[in-house]
């Protein structure tokens, strides 16, 4: 998943980069800006999975953002923030189960605490991202259509600087206590600490396995930016 992430992402950082007219020092300043914006999310401690309500709910405004921004993905945004396997598996896992015990008029999930946790999520996320495509999007066009360059320059900068969070060669390092066992968040998943990247072995047949998974994201973006283009 990481691997066809890692594509998509740089596929869309090629194409966002060739809307930018032209490189001049205030746009250039602005790249910077977004760059060490990116790369200090991507050097700092990462985002624990949160399932404040209210962070939840930041979570969704912030993500649609990606529907506006070019080159930008809700996904991403969620995998920086720590929340994408909470709010986009889990809990869509969770209104699938609940429907299909609904069509069979099974109500025992009313009683499972973690599912009814998961569909609160779910609600909050929604109803967040309704206010954000409601404020931002109108923001984020207005920005995109007084300032163009300036926020290309910064957006190219934040992606490049933030590539390495969805680094496809990592392990997750858990939080343990004193007894060395690992620490559970209250969804009963695995609380990470931080993950340990490293550089992976070219003659290792799981390097090769997942450029292939990049190479897809790649094509999955040039195929719908060619798609695009066309219908304009």
């Amino acid at each position: 998943v990481l691997g066809v992430f890692f594509g998509m992402i740089l596929a869309s950082l090629y194409f966002v980069y060739f809307q930018l007219e032209k490189w001049n020092l205030k746009t250039f300043l602005f790249f910077l800006i977004g760059f060490s914006i990116g790369l200090f999310i991507m050097l700092s401690k990462p985002s624990a999975e949160n399932d404040s309500l209210l962070f939840v709910l930041f979570c969704g405004i912030i993500s649609v953002s990606g529907m506006t921004l070019p080159g930008l993905s809700g996904s991403f945004l969620l995998l920086l923030l720590g929340n994408y396997t909470l709010l986009l598996v889990d809990s869509v896992n969770a209104i699938y189960y609940t429907l299909t015990d609904l069509i069979q008029f099974n109500f025992e999930f009313m009683e499972d605490h973690s599912r009814m946790k998961l569909l609160q999520l779910a609600v909050i996320f929604s109803v967040g991202s309704i206010i954000g495509l409601v404020i931002f999007s109108n923001v984020l066009s207005f920005v995109l259509t007084k300032f163009k360059q300036v926020t290309l320059a910064t957006i190219i900068g934040f992606i490049a600087g933030s590539l390495g969070v969805i680094w496809p060669w990592r392990n997750k390092v858990f939080f343990k206590n004193n007894e060395g066992e690992v620490l559970f968040n209250s969804l009963g998943n695995p609380i990470i600490e931080y993950y340990d990247y490293y550089l992976p072995n070219f003659l290792n047949t799981n390097y090769w396995f997942i450029n292939l998974f990049i190479i897809l994201g790649i094509l999955i973006v040039s195929l719908l930016e060619k798609y695009g283009v066309q219908k304009k």
